[in-house]
């Protein structure tokens, strides 16, 4: 009988980027209309991969997530990446992707994540994960000190009076108790000469009062961006020049919202509330020059104190793009649009029990272990046709018995059915009953007697006592034959139960002993000389499991069928020697 053995696993992908790496999962980057929506083509844009429970399996990945890899949609460029927060007890993951080309519109956007090898170190840049327009980006993701800049300047926070540690929109975040702040020192790398974005996620719980979410000052010149009861508020002084954002767009209360303004030296201040641009007015602004350190969430003069939460600010030297804004909302989000999770893929060729390893089982197996295997191959087949053979017998038999219980309960007299123009071969019972009518020869029974000695049309035979007592013997012989019938051939599969797995393992212990053997005798002891041996020894214990598993199942299930059909025939046999002898027996 041919057995036919597979590996389970997801399709094996066309193309691996590297083959020390057991595992793969596509991330689709969906630009279109069904998705983020973005229009323009982004470049260099950091996008956050968010791993949990329902799309990912932590258990395949390392502790730390030291071999995590981001690779491109073409599978071959390893892009640059940075973990925020890894947790594999509560199975939870944050990383940061830088993507090189993002194309608009579009649906085809992809990147792959690889993991699965336990001899990789980390391979994460946060340095170089966000493009060099950044010029701080701040996660808060710290459980303690100063909030650190993520991006290549280093920007790192040097006073922080407000909560961390607790939870955001991504990860941790940062809570303003309406009496603190985060001062960032100046730096060289904070220019605004080319203009300015400044974005947050926000949670506000109360009308704020003249909060300032970002401020800086130098001399006569200044940039604020605040809250006023629920309005965003945006101004530029330079000199005596001010661009004031009339404060229209309001901040809902509790939820987490993204909120983004770009100013433009030589165009515009627009306010971005959700992705969506939501209040704008020109601003020809001079921002060169304006230096000195920024402030977040209030003032070191003890006024313009926010109060709610924030999370993963960032400040860029430009004003940045509507669709890079919207990018920001899709990507970082709770609801995560632009980012979809495909199945796992197993790297065939590096883990797992591909089929193509059978082959190189097979190639290696001893004569000896070709024996074993031909005779559990024999005894598998010979299994297989008693299980089909038996069930088609047992579903006959079943058959035929109801369909001569039908007729048999119809029938006036108990012995009526006995002529052979009756077609019940397939009954078991039939062949009971049968048997006993053919015991009782009514028609050489002595006809009974009326009270004046003379026979009478309606007078019926009377069976002697020794006659039913043989009845009853012959219905009993016939029982135990329909059982014999019933049961025949089930040896064959408890030696498959039993006999199976002893062989296999029979073939294994002698397999292993010819390897050590044969090892002992060439005087070479490695793991490559001992490999294909033992895999092939092996390999008759599972053929032995092979050919009792099957047997094991089928055995109980015939088991069930034989003792129902068995009962059956008891019961019948009870009531038909009943029936007969109330019927046909002396009359005392």
């Amino acid at each position: 009988m041919m057995i036919v053995m597979s590996s389970v696993c997801l399709p094996k992908a066309d193309a691996w980027w590297n083959e020390e790496w057991e595992y793969r999962k596509k991330v689709a980057l969906d630009t279109s209309s069904s998705g983020a929506y973005i229009q323009q083509n982004l470049m260099d844009f950091t996008v956050l991969v968010r791993l949990h429970t329902g799309n990912f399996d932590f258990t395949r990945v390392k502790e730390n997530g030291e071999d995590l890899r981001f690779v491109s949609g073409d599978d071959a460029t390893l892009l640059k990446y940075h973990i925020e927060m890894f947790d594999a007890f509560d199975e939870i993951a944050l990383v940061w992707v830088k993507i090189p080309n993002m194309a608009p519109s579009s649906n085809q956007n992809s990147i792959y994540i690889y993991y699965g090898n336990e001899s990789a170190v980390s391979g994460q840049d946060s340095k170089s994960s966000f493009d060099s327009l950044y010029q701080a980006v701040y996660h808060f993701n710290e459980f303690e000190g100063t909030p650190q800049d993520a991006a290549s300047y280093s920007v790192h926070s040097s006073e922080y009076l407000a909560g961390q540690g607790l939870a955001g929109v991504i990860g941790n975040g940062a809570t303003f108790s309406g009496a603190g702040y985060m001062k960032i020192p100046d730096n060289p790398a904070l220019v605004f000469d080319k203009g300015l974005t400044f974005s947050t996620w926000i949670k506000i719980f109360q009308e704020q009062d003249d909060a300032w979410l970002f401020y800086r000052q130098s001399g006569d010149k200044s940039i604020s961006i605040g809250i006023n009861g629920t309005k965003v508020t945006a101004e530029i002084k330079a000199g005596e020049i001010v661009h004031s954002l009339e404060p229209t767009t309001d901040l809902p209360l509790e939820g987490w919202h993204h909120l983004a303004v770009t100013i433009d030296p030589d165009g515009k201040l627009v306010i971005y509330l959700d992705g969506a641009e939501a209040q704008w007015m020109k601003a020809d602004a001079d921002l060169s020059g304006i230096t000195g350190d920024v402030f977040v969430g209030g003032a070191d003069d003890g006024a313009h104190y926010f109060s709610g939460d924030m999370d993963e600010l960032r400040i860029s030297g430009i004003p940045r793009t509507g669709a890079w804004i919207r990018g920001l909302f899709t990507s970082q989000g709770p609801a995560a649009s632009l980012c979809s999770y495909a199945i796992e893929e197993i790297n065939e060729s590096s883990g797992g029990m591909p089929v193509f390893y059978l082959a190189t089982i097979f190639k290696n197996i001893t004569m000896d272990g070709l024996v074993i295997i031909g005779l559990l191959l024999v005894l598998s087949g010979i299994s297989w046709m008693v299980m089909i053979s038996k069930g088609v017998f047992l579903f006959s038999t079943a058959k035929g018995n109801k369909i001569f219980l039908d007729r048999y309960r119809q029938a006036t007299d108990p012995v009526e059915l006995s002529s052979g123009a009756n077609n019940f071969n397939g009954s078991g019972l039939y062949r009971i009953y049968e048997s006993g009518c053919q015991s009782l020869d009514l028609k050489k029974t002595t006809p009974a007697v009326d009270a004046v000695g003379s026979d009478t049309p309606e007078s019926k035979p009377i069976i002697t006592q020794v006659k039913l007592d043989a009845f009853k013997a012959t219905l009993e012989e016939g029982l135990v034959d329909e059982s014999k019938r019933l049961n025949a051939w089930l040896l064959v599969l408890t030696m498959s139960i039993s006999g199976g797995p002893f062989l296999g393992l029979l073939g294994t212990v002698w397999g292993v002993m010819n390897t050590f053997a044969a090892m002992a005798e060439a005087g070479e002891a490695n793991i490559m000389a001992i490999a294909p041996g033992v895999a092939s020894a092996l390999s008759t214990t599972v053929f032995g499991l092979i050919v009792a598993i099957p047997a094991l199942f089928g055995y109980n299930y015939l088991a069930g069928k034989i003792r129902d059909l068995t009962a059956d025939s008891g019961i019948f046999v009870d009531q038909f020697a009943l029936k007969v002898a109330s019927i046909y027996g002396e009359k005392r």
